[in-house]
């Protein structure tokens, strides 16, 4: 039996800080405190 796809599960942890906005998956939440990071952060 050959499946076309995988599933996988992860992990990713920041930091929040002041100065950043929060988003989550692409959605703004209104907080005040943000992510620290870069790339999905």
């Amino acid at each position: 039996m050959n499946i076309p796809f995988r599933v996988g599960h992860g992990v990713d942890v920041h930091a929040l800080v002041e100065g950043r906005p929060c988003i989550i998956g692409g959605v703004h939440i209104p907080f005040e405190l943000g992510l620290d990071g870069h790339s999905d952060a």
